[in-house]
């Protein structure tokens, strides 16, 4: 692993369609962030009229400061621009610049941590929906924005009751999960056929999120959608995970902590693809940003290059990537992993700031394009999940699809 350290070259590239919540699209911003009232672990979304606030964050890597602003922009149910124009959505400035920010302290790697909020003194949200915030540099002459953040407002006027199960249409607790809910929708709905769409996500991951969904059942002012294949899910396993948050020892998942000025590199134990079940407690893709050092801060977690292995035969016609929040879980060069032919294992590195991470690895066909567990982590019908259900509706004759419910459930845990 050590030649890897040594000959680590930094690559990154845009995230595609299939990425997370947030993303950066260029190497010199990372780790980007959504926060729900200051509670870590929140989905990003808002109640409409509430006190909720939302809190964006990210690092540009220089103590050099950049004007950002941000654009807030409405979407569809599929993310989509749809036809609302500001003033129908916002209430106050668009293109508003980001004033706070502070310079990174005692870090071997410089950059600066920007942050804002929403809704603040100059702009609030009126509508429900997707939303996605686009944050530019002014001090560039290009129309693509730094980093991507989205996030959705719920207006709370359908009820939703989930449930999951291993036990599905296409097999018997082997390695799927089926979704099952029912939406209790208020009067002024008139064709909920139609009107009624529901968006369900796994683990945040918008690579195989289901929508299109066809009712099981209409009765007396519920919705049911049982028994439908779409919303077989493949279970994969518990994701894996690391701690980085002290660079003078390796933390949990850490085989050493090297110094080859001017980064902190810490390499991994070599995986190898699972053939059973992980009983380990996992946090469903997501990462926390902490150190030991100093006071702990946001501006005091320095950077580490985190080399990761995985000890499996080389395979043709695909590729594996790293999947997880933390890189958005998109299928992108920075988390490809490339085969070493003389030692005989895939590997790639990645610059983290110190904290905890969960991870999976995934294999991808080229010519699907659709990821694949089984390769390294296998399909276990007893994994925990984590399931969102967003609903959304749109009447005839509406420009937009209003989010009217959402709701959270995990498999082994049940209902919540």
């Amino acid at each position: 692993m050590f030649k890897h350290i040594i000959t680590y070259i930094l690559l990154f590239v845009t995230v595609g369609v299939n990425a997370q919540f947030s993303r950066s699209t260029i190497p010199t911003v990372r780790t980007p962030q959504m926060l729900l009232n200051g509670n870590w672990g929140e989905m990003p979304v808002m109640s409409l009229g509430s006190d909720d606030v939302l809190q964006f964050s990210f690092d540009e890597m220089s103590h050099v400061y950049h004007r950002y602003t941000y654009r807030i922009i409405h979407c569809n149910a599929d993310w989509t621009q749809s036809e609302l124009f500001d003033i129908d959505y916002l209430e106050g400035f668009n293109d508003l610049i980001i004033e706070d920010w502070e310079n990174s302290v005692n870090t071997t790697q410089l950059y600066t941590h920007y942050e804002f909020v929403i809704p603040n003194d100059y702009v609030a949200l009126k509508v429900s929906g997707n939303y996605r915030v686009e944050v530019f540099d002014d001090e560039e002459e290009s129309d693509m924005p730094v980093v991507v953040f989205d996030f959705s407002v719920v207006e709370p006027k359908m009820m939703i009751d989930a449930f999951v199960s291993g036990d599905t249409d296409i097999s018997f607790n082997e390695g799927h999960q089926q979704v099952s809910f029912t939406v209790q929708y208020p009067s002024f709905v008139a064709s909920p056929a139609s009107e009624i769409k529901p968006v369900v996500y796994q683990n945040g991951r918008r690579d195989n999120f289901v929508s299109g969904l066809v009712p099981t059942y209409i009765t007396n002012g519920k919705v049911e959608y049982v028994h439908n294949e779409k919303l077989v899910f493949n279970a994969g396993n518990e994701y894996r995970r690391f701690e980085i948050a002290d660079p003078t020892s390796p933390g949990e998942g850490v085989e050493e902590v090297v110094y080859v000025e001017p980064y902190y590199n810490a390499v991994l134990y070599m995986d190898k693809p699972r053939v059973s079940h992980s009983s380990y407690r996992d946090e469903n893709g997501r990462f926390y940003v902490n150190t030991f050092e100093g006071f702990g801060t946001t501006i005091e977690a320095d950077y580490m290059n985190v080399h990761f292995a995985l000890d499996a035969p080389r395979r043709a016609d695909g590729s594996y990537y790293l999947l997880g929040d933390f890189c958005g879980n998109g299928f992108a060069l920075m988390n490809r992993l490339e085969y070493d032919e003389e030692e005989k294992y895939y590997f790639v590195s990645v610059p983290l700031k110190m904290g905890v991470y969960n991870y999976q690895y995934v294999w991808v066909p080229s010519k699907s394009g659709v990821a694949d567990n089984v390769p390294a982590e296998g399909n276990f019908y007893n994994t925990e999940n984590e399931y969102a259900i967003y609903v959304f509706y749109r009447g005839f004759g509406d420009r937009y699809d209003r989010l009217l419910g959402v709701h959270r459930v995990n498999y082994n845990i049940g209902r919540d």
